[in-house]
């Protein structure tokens, strides 16, 4: 029986792994939370992704690849660098994100202009 029990939770304990660290495929915007703040930088970061940070948020967001998809940097930065955004952001728990928000973005709108779009 113990054997068993230890087998058990092995399985449960990848299962549960796998799941947690499973990457971002195509997300709907069904599947984002919605995230509003003042963006006070805009860089760019490791992998050619495009780093943003708002205001008063601990997460840092990202524009996956970014650069290699053609964003420019400069001409991005004039239009969102200190004004507020919408981020749809995809809404799944994981261990690395226990508050259920991975700050890869999705969508990022300011006011009702769509500034970039996965979807």
């Amino acid at each position: 029986m113990r054997r068993f029990t230890f087998i058990f939770l092995g399985i449960a304990l990848v299962v549960f792994l796998a799941y947690s660290f499973k990457p971002v495929t195509t997300v709907k915007s069904d599947d984002c939370v919605l995230i509003s703040g003042k963006i006070v930088s805009i860089k760019k970061g490791d992998t050619n992704d495009i780093q943003i940070r708002l205001e008063n948020d601990s997460h840092y967001y990202y524009i996956n690849r970014g650069l290699e998809k053609g964003i420019n940097l400069k001409q991005l930065s004039s239009k969102v660098l200190n004004k507020t955004v919408t981020l749809y952001c995809p809404n799944r728990w994981s261990l690395v994100n226990p508050d259920g928000i991975i700050p890869q973005i999705s969508q990022m709108e300011k006011g009702t202009t769509v500034v970039y779009s996965e979807f």
